[in-house]
């Protein structure tokens, strides 16, 4: 199982393989930012990933390139009526089972950034986090070690969004293997403070936090990137996905909701519109109230970021837990709460 492909490397690194427990330190890993960094994950048992890894840590831009023209073949070539076609709809749900994205409201994302420790949250806690049937390892080493760089998806189209500088890798090998190997991407090793800076200039554009996992990365979490609607390939992607498979269980999606749900206010509400602008996910929209104008939230595409709390001037939106969603990946209490 995944677990058992990082399991080794990370009781090497900390002496311990509990939830964020103290062991006794023994030898520490040393990363390199060559392909032997990812051959103590994937090793002999999984030779394909390992190959997947150095292509896809070695070349981000290229392989997310190759992704997008693809997608937009299909999107362009075939109509979304035959997406749902039994013979094809396993093709389009592939990567998204592979590659996906957990939504974080700010504070969880600064959480992940101020780690002092490497992590291994417990697997079944974790899959209440990311209810994906595989890739939803909350595992993160060397916590302390960050990699800053461009937004693939920016760097590869016209007059993106700026600042573009605002993605991550988290924690090694991911990070120094970045470094490495990004120089396209002006990537470089960064203090807390300087990626606590550019999630905070993400956050006030209205830029969404989302934390990444892959079947390379060795099943886990390896990459914080700030995206939005109009450059980021996976917002567009989960869109999409959300109106052809919306009856669908489970629902085939690129992100998976922060375990939030944006609860509003009509009495407080202006009725000036900031939420609809700031919405990635087309969860909210204009109606009326006695001739009024009024947001109204549609709870099945609301993704719990938080951007539409922030933007709202007349605090008429605020944060709840999803009753029937997922659990958020809040860093702090995943690590301290007891296995359910």
């Amino acid at each position: 199982m995944a677990a058992k492909r990082y399991h080794g490397e990370m009781e090497k690194e900390t002496g311990s393989s509990s939830s964020g427990s103290a062991g006794k330190p023994e030898k520490k890993i040393r990363y390199t930012g060559t392909p032997i960094d990812f051959w103590r994950i994937h090793g002999w048992k999984h030779p394909f990933q390992f190959l997947h890894s150095i292509y896809y840590f070695g070349n981000p831009r290229r392989y997310v390139g190759m992704l997008i023209k693809i997608f937009n073949f299909l999107d362009t070539h075939i109509p979304k009526k035959h997406w749902r076609n039994p013979l094809l709809k396993p093709l389009l749900t592939y990567l998204p089972a592979r590659y996906h994205g957990k939504v974080l409201t700010i504070d969880h994302a600064n959480k992940i950034i101020n780690l002092n420790q490497s992590v291994h949250v417990d697997p079944k806690r974790a899959k209440r986090v990311l209810t994906y049937e595989m890739v939803n390892q909350i595992v993160i080493n060397s916590s302390d070690t960050i990699a800053l760089g461009d937004c693939v998806c920016r760097s590869l189209i016209e007059n993106p969004c700026t600042p573009n500088h605002v993605c991550m890798f988290i924690g090694e090998p991911f990070a120094t293997y970045a470094v490495k190997r990004g120089k396209r991407l002006n990537i470089h090793y960064a203090t807390k403070e300087e990626a606590l800076e550019a999630i905070r200039q993400a956050h006030e554009l209205g830029y969404v936090h989302n934390a990444f996992f892959k079947d390379a990365a060795g099943d886990r979490m390896f990459a914080l990137c700030n995206c939005c609607s109009c450059c980021c390939k996976g917002i567009e992607i989960t869109n999409i996905f959300k109106n052809i498979y919306q009856d669908d269980v489970p629902t085939p999606r690129m992100l998976e909701a922060s375990g939030y749900l944006a609860v509003h206010d009509k009495e407080k509400c202006t009725g000036c519109g900031a939420c609809v602008d700031a919405c990635h996910f087309n969860a909210v929209t204009m109606g009326s109230v006695n001739g009024s104008p009024k947001a109204e939230i549609d709870h099945a595409h609301c993704f719990g970021c938080g951007i539409c709390v922030d933007k709202c001037k007349a605090n008429a939106i605020r944060l709840e837990k999803d009753p029937y969603g997922t659990m958020p990946l809040d860093i702090e209490h995943l690590l301290n709460a007891k296995v359910m």
